[in-house]
């Protein structure tokens, strides 16, 4: 046949086969979003350390002169002081602390969303590569009846049976079904790249994934209200509702920063010829130690100006989140609608097959008899081959949905 020469020849390399699981596994373990999500929680312990460092102790050196006239600058005796501060009351180092363990956590929040979203990419793609197989193996068996029904035909236009247009009827099906097969083909070829893509494999290889599997029952609420704990599993919801007490926390803190802070200090101080001190000297110069109260009074208007941002920004936060929540119950709702439907799709698709596979049948051997016309079986093998294509796609419309459904609970990252 002429669309024979242009079906994709078979790969030399051999195919892999991968379960979905191992197809996961390998992506974690190799695709990028590994590397991003590492160093998302390393910025977030960055964060972290960073808050933590204000409790720490501040130690400071100087050395210092003072002459007379710029021409004998440095020729006097230099005072050099060291100084040990040790905050005790501070509650810009307190907020500071707390906002870097908040960071710590929306940076692992936002390292859990990016792998979550790696899985319902890998997911959604293998459930396509599955399809795609299915596809292909349907355009395969409507390969092989059209040739079927040629060599029916063809023995019949001998015997006397059948007319010259039956037969170039049945050499057109022919051709359409050839030319079906080529498309899923490369239908399969392109979501095989996709997949090996995702996975993040070196060097491209056939994949082949396993048959999808039948519809489970569908996810159901134990009750009709979407509760909040129940949108904070979403990876999404999580990272938005972790960047609103971050708007909190930054607003309380632009208010802790005018508050007087309490820190303890010890200092020595030198006056010699060197700049710098000897450390024998040491004993010789009594040491200072108090406590320090400071107040910011210098930049009240600058204080006043990020107190207000501040206070806008957590209000502009706080509406964003209610609308994100009210779109977060009506995406759940749509999803858990859209998954029993597809279900039910699916147990219509897998009857109307079972129908149409034994009308086929009884229909070819009607026609291989004498008793009904081409055109009717050629009508029955298209109906055929539609209720075959449904019933691939509600199963990966199921599956699809189920998968998406997973990542909006929160629940498709549990086992990794």
């Amino acid at each position: 046949m002429l669309l024979t020469t242009l079906l994709p020849a078979q790969a030399e390399a051999p195919s892999l086969k991968l379960s979905l699981d191992e197809a996961l596994s390998y992506a974690l373990e190799h695709s990028l979003a590994k590397d991003d999500a590492r160093i998302k929680k390393a910025l977030g312990a960055q964060s972290l350390a960073e808050g933590a460092g204000g409790l720490l102790p501040r130690l400071s050196a100087s050395s210092s002169t003072a002459d007379s006239s710029l021409a004998d600058l440095g020729d006097g005796l230099w005072s050099s002081r060291f100084s040990l501060s040790q905050p005790v009351v501070d509650a810009t180092v307190i907020f500071g602390l707390i906002g870097g363990a908040h960071q710590n956590g929306v940076s692992r929040a936002q390292a859990r969303q990016g792998i979550a979203k790696l899985v319902l990419d890998v997911q959604n793609a293998y459930y396509n590569l599955a399809a795609s197989q299915a596809l292909v193996a349907s355009a395969e068996g409507r390969y092989s009846r059209a040739r079927e029904n040629l060599r029916i035909v063809a023995k019949r236009f001998e015997l006397g049976g059948a007319s010259k247009a039956d037969k170039l009827r049945a050499e057109a099906s022919l051709l359409s079904a050839e030319m079906e097969l080529f498309s899923a083909r490369t239908s399969l070829e392109n979501n095989q790249r996709i997949l090996s893509d995702l996975m993040g494999l070196a060097d491209w290889r056939p994949i082949e994934a396993d048959e999808l599997p039948q519809a489970e029952e569908p996810y159901s609420l134990s009750s009709t209200v979407i509760s909040t704990a129940v949108l904070a599993r979403n990876p999404d919801f999580d990272v938005l509702l972790r960047q609103v007490k971050a708007s909190e926390l930054t607003y309380w803190g632009a208010w802790a920063s005018i508050l007087p802070s309490l820190s303890l200090t010890a200092s020595k101080g030198f006056v010699q010829e060197e700049v710098l001190p000897s450390f024998s000297d040491w004993d010789e110069v009594s040491a200072d130690y108090g406590l320090a109260i400071s107040f910011p009074i210098a930049d009240v208007k600058g204080k006043a100006l990020s107190i207000n941002r501040a206070r806008l920004e957590r209000k502009n936060s706080r509406i964003s989140l209610a609308r994100q929540e009210l779109s977060f119950r009506q995406r759940l709702a749509a999803l858990l609608a859209t998954q029993t439907s597809s279900y039910k799709g699916w147990e219509v698709a897998s009857k109307n097959v079972e129908l149409s596979s034994e009308v086929y049948r009884l229909t070819a051997r009607s026609y291989e008899l004498g008793a009904s016309s081409l055109a009717d079986l050629l009508q029955v093998e298209a109906e055929l081959v539609q209720a075959e294509r449904a019933l691939v796609q509600a199963k990966a419309d199921y599956w699809s949905s189920r998968a998406e459904l997973n990542y909006f609970l929160g629940i498709s990252m549990e086992d990794r």
